[in-house]
């Protein structure tokens, strides 16, 4: 058995057993600054609070329809499940779709398009918000969670027809030519935007066919800088994500529209003081490259962008169902006030009332 599993189960040993101390793993100090603290010390502003709240008795599956995400990090250990490349062959550089979730390889190009390493890693970082076992500092927000990887995007562009194969398989629809996803989720993380300005009828139909089988869709709002919701956040009955910075301000790089349901952490800046979050990014587990220009896992304050915010909420609705299975999206939008805090109101846009999230003391109660 390797040191990391026999650390990742100790996490686990520690979760089940009594209250959350991530002694051996995540000590009181490494806790990632938008969890909030288990040392009774002064927790961010905008921190969502939930490192006293240990997960409940019943598995859920987290779908992350992303990049892609890296099977092999430490930090991930555990928490990942089948998933699948939903890349169609004309835009997908392995030429079919296949059970093969990785991201595209370092430096691809597609044409005279170069994969950036920052967007071939946004999906492990994405899930190791949701679920990170601990290992180096990187946990999620319910480490107990189950990810299901979905590639969407690499170094070709995406298409229509893929987003709405993939959230089809997430959800457990049948999708012509590929097999059955065997852990239908229970939330699906949409860490991206920049569909039409209104919802199209084609994804509406789908996201409601998805709600009626109970599933929650977590959307990013965008990094639009204060510009209007776009697809897929603007789908009635998702529950668009927007940032805050640690000072529980709106980032402005972030969507602005009264219809976001809810804000959480996604970092900028850094801030000026000797605060622990004064980073003002989320901790992540990525990758780098090393001397010789191989992949090397790292752990890095580095997240900044609302679709890192998104994950944070996917995380803590995680939470929340392991607790309480039963509950929908219309459960969560009307006990929105026991799960946010005010947020102050930006000038530019006068009918927003913004929420940030914060948990509830006890995620088991009613």
């Amino acid at each position: 058995m390797s040191a990391q599993t026999t650390a990742t189960l100790k996490s686990v040993a520690l979760l089940l057993g009594g209250a959350l101390l991530w002694t051996g793993l995540c000590s009181a100090h490494e806790i990632p600054w938008h969890l909030g603290r288990v040392d009774g010390a002064q927790a961010a502003p905008s921190a969502i609070n939930t490192a006293n709240n240990q997960p409940g008795p019943h598995a859920v599956v987290v779908a992350v329809i992303d990049s892609g995400v890296i099977a092999s990090h430490p930090s991930l250990e555990g928490r990942l499940l089948p998933g699948y490349d939903m890349i169609s062959a004309r835009t997908n550089l392995r030429k079919s779709r296949s059970s093969n979730f990785s991201p595209d390889e370092r430096d691809a190009k597609c044409g005279e398009r170069l994969l950036s390493n920052s967007f071939r890693t946004h999906g492990t970082e994405v899930a190791s918000l949701i679920a990170g076992n601990g290992v180096d500092g990187v946990l999620g927000v319910n480490p107990a969670a189950k990810v299901v990887p979905v590639r969407l995007f690499g170094a070709c562009a995406t298409s229509r027809q893929d987003l709405m194969d993939a959230i089809a398989w997430a959800a457990g629809f049948p999708v012509k030519d590929v097999p059955d996803n065997p852990n239908p989720a229970r939330i699906i993380n949409l860490s991206l935007s920049g569909g039409f300005v209104t919802c199209g009828e084609d994804l509406q139909r789908l996201i409601q066919r998805v709600q009626d089988k109970n599933i929650f869709v977590v959307a990013a709002v965008g990094n639009t800088f204060h510009k209007p919701l776009q697809e897929p956040a603007n789908c009635k009955g998702v529950i668009s994500v927007g940032a805050l910075d640690a000072q529980n301000r709106i980032a402005p790089y972030s969507a602005l529209d009264p219809r976001t349901v809810v804000y959480a952490p996604g970092g900028g800046p850094a801030l000026s003081g000797n605060d622990e979050w004064s980073v003002n990014k989320l901790k992540v587990a990525s990758y780098e490259s090393n001397f010789i220009g191989q992949d090397r896992p790292s752990a890095q304050y580095r997240g900044v962008g609302t679709s890192y915010a998104a994950p944070i909420v996917a995380g803590f609705i995680s939470l929340w169902l392991s607790h309480k299975p039963e509950k929908t999206t219309a459960d969560f939008l009307r006990e929105i006030d026991r799960f946010s805090r005010p947020v102050e109101p930006v000038a530019a846009c006068t009918s927003c009332v913004p929420r940030g999230l914060a948990s509830a003391q006890d995620m088991n109660g009613s």
